[in-house]
């Protein structure tokens, strides 16, 4: 059996809410009640607060280690200070053994915070979570290139390696180095075939490749489409979002062998949990949130500049 997915909202009863000028202290709150502590009658994920820092708007999490692989991420401020729309770093590791002590360091990522972006989303499981900074002014699923709802996913993969240990990463597309700013191309809801940042040994080994959110036989990009499958009569295909070498036919791994032959750090290493690739563009002008049944297992579609991302709200792993 798998994880049931838990679905944390700004307009839940008793949710912790952001300002209209949302403060890093403020994410950090609304991150620590989704993930650990609760609020109203909404447990926590099973998270816990590994390190913290309050003066500094600084805190590290780790997910279960017994669900989970134990893996951590950190927040923090982009200035070290908490004013008002300041963004945070993100980074997540395998092992920490303080704050700003990484073993297996993802590159950092960049949590997108401004004045339209007080509503909130966190998805996840024990293992493995989705954060949304929502637009908040637009209510229907299509979103132009201004306005950003950057989406990413920190956990655990769900790896192809039952042992994987350093399975703990950041998968967003387009992240192939450490940034400093970020646009409405670095959300899951944009995945093609782009950079997801770097991943190491199965086994623990240190080796840093780069990898890629891969669904590229599938990504059809039609922004603003407002058709349906309902209308249309079409039937839904789904492809898994898969995590890849960027370069599987030539990159090799600690020992020198071919990825492709290598089980240490192999080439096609897993995927990001829940998330789907459809070939059909649609619901542009349908009201968030899009939520359909295929298979039996429900699924929201990822808002964004074009409509084909969709997340398995029920299950993962």
């Amino acid at each position: 059996m798998g994880l049931a997915v838990k679905v944390y909202r700004w307009d839940d009863a008793c949710a912790p809410q952001l300002g209209a000028n949302p403060t890093p202290s403020e994410i950090i709150a609304v991150l620590k009640a989704c993930l650990v502590t609760g609020y109203g009658a909404k447990a926590g994920l099973g998270w816990s607060v590994a390190f913290e820092d309050a003066g500094t708007s600084k805190i590290a999490f780790r997910n279960s280690t017994t669900e989970g692989s134990g893996g951590f991420v950190q927040f923090w401020s982009t200035t070290g200070g908490n004013t008002a729309n300041t963004m945070l770093y993100v980074r997540a590791a395998s092992a920490m053994s303080a704050l700003d002590n990484f073993t297996h360091s993802s590159y950092r990522f960049v949590h997108y915070n401004s004045s339209a972006h007080s509503q909130w989303v966190v998805i996840g499981t024990s293992a493995g979570v989705y954060i949304l900074p929502r637009f908040e002014s637009t209510n229907t699923n299509y979103l132009n290139s201004s306005q950003y709802e950057v989406v990413y996913f920190v956990g655990d993969i769900d790896s192809n390696y039952p042992n994987d240990v350093t399975r703990f990463t950041i998968c967003a597309p387009n992240f192939t180095a450490d940034m400093s700013a970020v646009n409405y191309s670095h959300s899951v809801a944009i995945s093609s075939n782009t950079g997801t940042g770097r991943m190491y040994g199965v086994d623990g080994n240190s080796l840093a490749i780069p990898h890629t959110i891969n669904v590229q036989a599938l990504s059809i990009q039609i922004p603003n489409s407002n058709y349906t499958l309902e209308s249309q009569g079409i039937n839904p295909v789904l492809l898994p979002a898969m995590i890849v070498m960027s370069s599987p036919s030539t990159a090799v791994d600690v020992d020198g062998l071919l990825a492709l032959y290598s089980s240490k750090n192999p080439a096609y290493r897993g995927t990001v949990p829940g998330l789907y690739a459809m070939p059909f563009c649609g619901y542009g002008n349908a009201t968030w949130p899009t939520e359909r049944v295929f298979n039996g297992v429900k699924y929201q579609l990822l808002r964004g500049y074009n409509n084909y991302m969709w997340l398995n709200i029920e299950e993962w792993y």
